[in-house]
């Protein structure tokens, strides 16, 4: 510790953060990536703006309007924060990445190894907020998947106590000079953002720009801080509009290496992982079975890459090498449309028990996705970025506030579960003389994946997405390259309701394990059918 906080301010705001995968990767404004420096502690301007974008990521707007997003800003944005630091050690790799014309370049990837058990503090010992602002500050910081770039993965929670001591705090620039003079701590350079006070003057300063410029639009210190890079490269700025440095002193690192048999990849347990999916042209939702089976043959591909024997994610018998039977405790890999738009942008990674050391491996070496070359049609390219990863009972019922911070629609509690890819029911429609159609088989799939009974399993004739309605006739349904005796190759789309809710995912019928068969946690914009023969089902 450097300093010792004074007690008793009566309005002190903190966020403590837990680097879950034991690294921390921020490049710090103004350098270039190949300077291989990190960001230590993380700049004001850049807590800030995580805030931010996870108001915006996961639609927070729809309980709270700006107005308290912008006093949650302002209020943190009107104090200097201090820190309290867990051990971090300055690490990097190196890459040779392609470039045009069959060329490589070099590049250093630098990050800190950070003590995963121990928080970073973040507090502002004279931040106001009110209790709207305080509740949306415990929302989104509930949220938040990661700090700095993707990789950084966190869990973090609000406190409103200090700590024992500073690690990290503003200080004068003359008092930097003493402290360097007396070897105390070392001097860093933050990005923050100005004071609300500050903000009238500093923002008359710069050009309002014409209609067509990034900077019209900015008006308040929020509009500042969501401003993107582009925006500011655009406009040929060498700092953020509403930015200012900060001089730090922080305690001195230890830039040593310990060496350390690595025995996991994280410290905790998870069973879903969510991958952020981009590609230059969007995905529609009708192609989830195509980026399922392409991931699929990626993590295959990895593995035997790396000489593992993974059964969990080839789905096969190691001594038959036939398919695994059971109650489908392989991985079951699902892209998601989160936002509802008809077009995916998530992958989720499931396993009913916790992914092994070797399938966590090659989950955080995964970065981007092609169709290999038997794939018809034109290439297709994705990447992906590895968003966070939890532990989900499926199924079960939530006890007290379990399950509020699991960020995702298709995996939290809910009560009702809806289509949103075509269910192809696995067996056919008569067992042992006696009617068993896709209701039952529903049920029966819920049964021995243990969820509780349904209340009700409703046929609907098509869902709605993005303004556009699809049936389940829309879908690609049979994979490339694989024979498949599929009783149902039309499907159908289905509306499950728990009498509690349960947590998913929920992904039941042949194909599951590449995306069909997909619920989403909640009601969807849908339409049902007179009875279940109405359905596209029969000729089963």
């Amino acid at each position: 510790m450097i300093a010792t906080p004074h007690k008793g301010s009566g309005h002190v705001v903190g966020i403590e953060f837990r680097f879950l995968a034991g690294k921390f990767h921020a490049t710090p404004w103004g350098r270039h990536a190949n300077e291989a420096d990190v960001e230590w502690p993380p700049s004001p301007w850049r807590i800030l703006r995580a805030l931010i974008g996870v108001y915006h990521r996961y639609s927070l707007f729809a309980r709270y309007d700006e107005s308290a997003v912008r006093r949650l800003i302002e209020g943190l944005a009107a104090d200097r924060p201090m820190y309290t630091l867990p051990g971090a050690v300055h690490t990097h790799t190196k890459h040779f990445m392609p470039i045009a014309g069959g060329k490589t370049t070099l590049i250093h990837d630098a990050f800190l190894r950070v003590a995963p058990d121990r928080p970073l503090g973040v507090y502002w010992p004279k931040a106001h907020l009110d209790g709207e602002a305080r509740a949306l500050l415990s929302d989104i910081v509930a949220l938040m998947p990661y700090l700095g770039r993707a990789e950084s993965w966190v869990e973090a929670r609000v406190v409103d106590e200090l700590p024992g001591g500073w690690d990290a705090m503003p200080v004068e620039v003359a008092e930097a000079s003493e402290l360097l003079e007396r070897a105390e701590g070392e001097i860093v350079d933050l990005l923050a953002p100005v004071t609300p006070s500050e903000w009238p003057r500093v923002r008359s300063q710069w050009p309002t720009g014409g209609r067509k410029s990034g900077l019209a639009s900015v008006n308040h210190l929020l509009d500042a801080l969501r401003l993107g890079t582009d925006v500011i490269e655009k406009e040929r700025l060498n700092v953020p509009v509403g930015a200012t440095h900060l001089t730090y002193v922080r305690r001195k690192m230890d830039l040593r290496p310990v060496p350390a048999r690595r025995t996991d990849v994280l410290s905790f347990p998870a069973n879903v992982a969510r991958f952020r999916l981009v590609s230059k042209v969007p995905t529609r939702i009708i192609y989830a079975l195509d980026v399922g089976e392409v991931m699929h043959t990626a993590l295959v591909w990895m593995a035997a890459r790396a000489g593992l024997v993974t059964p969990s994610i080839t789905g096969r018998d190691p001594e038959t090498r036939g398919p695994l039977r059971g109650d489908h405790r392989h991985v079951f890999i699902l892209p998601v449309d989160e936002d509802l738009d008809g077009y995916l942008d998530h992958v989720l990674v499931y396993q009913r028990e916790p992914f092994g050391p070797e399938l966590l491996n090659v989950l955080q070496t995964l970065q981007r996705l092609k169709t290999p070359d038997w794939w018809p049609g034109r290439e297709r390219r994705w990447q992906l970025y590895l968003e966070g990863m939890w532990l989900v009972p499926a199924g079960s019922v939530p006890r007290g506030e379990a399950g509020q911070g699991v960020p995702d629609a298709y995996v939290r509690p809910s009560r009702v579960f809806t289509s949103i890819t075509p269910y192809l029911h696995p067996w056919h429609w008569k067992r042992g003389g006696a009617k068993f159609g896709p209701a039952d088989q529903i049920r029966e799939e819920l049964r021995r994946r243990g969820f509780p009974e349904p209340v009700s399993v409703e046929a609907r004739s098509h869902i709605r997405l993005g303004e556009l309605p699809y049936d389940a006739r829309k879908f690609r349904k049979v994979r490339y390259g694989v024979r498949q005796d599929i009783p149902a190759r039309t499907g159908g789309l289905w509306r499950i309701e728990f009498a509690e809710p349960v947590y998913g995912p929920i992904a039941l019928g042949a194909n599951c394990h590449f995306g069909m068969g997909l619920f989403y946690g909640g009601e969807l914009d849908s339409v049902g059918v007179v009875n279940e023969g109405q359905t596209s089902e029969e000729g089963g």
